[in-house]
C-alpha cells in the first residue's frame, strides 16, 4: 500500500533490481506481492491493486517476469497469461492467487459473473501449492484440502506447466 507510481522509491528499486537479473544465471523471475492485480473475486475487486498494476505492469512485462504469486483474497485463482486486462500468450504473465490458507472469516465470496476470459480457474477451497522448477520448466500443483467448509473432494485441484521465457 506504498506509492508505486513511476517515480516512486518502490518503482525505482524494482526497476534497478530487475535490470540486474542475468537470465543465464537466473532463468526464472517470479514476482510475489500481497494484493493481486488480476482477480475476479467480488469481495476483493481489482481496484485494490489497480494503482500498483498501472505503475508497474509494463515494467514487469519488459523484464519478462515468468510468474506472479499473490495472497490477500481468501480463495484460489489462476489466470492465463495476461497483460493489460487481455489474455496475451506472448507478453502476458500468469498470476496465481493462493490466499486460501484460511482465516476466521471464511472464504472471500462471491466471484464476479461472468468469469473473465483471463481467469483460468477459481475456487473457494482451502489448499496449498507446490512449484517444482527446472532451468526450462516450472510445474505448479495446487492441492485442495477437504474439510467442513469445502464440499469438493481433497486432492489435486489445479495444475499448470510453464516454460521459461526466451530473451
Amino acid at each position: 500500500y506504498a506509492d508505486t507510481g513511476n517515480l516512486s522509491i518502490q518503482s525505482q528499486w524494482l526497476r534497478e533490481d530487475l535490470a540486474k537479473i542475468d537470465r543465464k544465471k537466473t532463468p526464472w523471475v517470479i514476482g510475489m506481492w500481497h494484493t493481486p492485480w488480476y482477480t475476479s473475486n467480488h469481495h476483493h475487486p481489482m481496484s485494490e491493486g489497480a494503482t500498483m498494476r498501472a505503475g508497474m505492469e509494463v515494467m514487469m512485462m519488459e523484464a519478462k517476469v515468468d510468474l506472479v504469486f499473490n495472497g490477500h483474497v481468501h480463495a484460489y485463482e489462476r489466470t492465463k497469461p495476461v497483460y493489460q486486462l487481455e489474455v496475451n500468450e506472448q507478453q502476458g504473465i500468469p498470476y496465481i492467487t493462493i490466499g486460501d490458507g484460511g482465516n476466521r472469516e471464511g472464504f472471500a465470496t462471491p466471484w464476479n459473473d461472468p468469469q473473465p476470459e483471463w481467469s483460468a480457474l477459481r475456487q473457494d477451497a482451502y489448499g496449498y501449492g507446490t512449484l517444482d522448477v527446472t532451468p526450462q520448466t516450472a510445474s505448479w500443483t495446487w492441492t485442495r484440502i477437504h474439510d467442513s467448509w469445502n464440499p469438493n473432494p481433497a486432492g489435486v485441484g489445479d495444475s499448470a506447466t510453464y516454460s521459461v521465457r526466451k530473451n
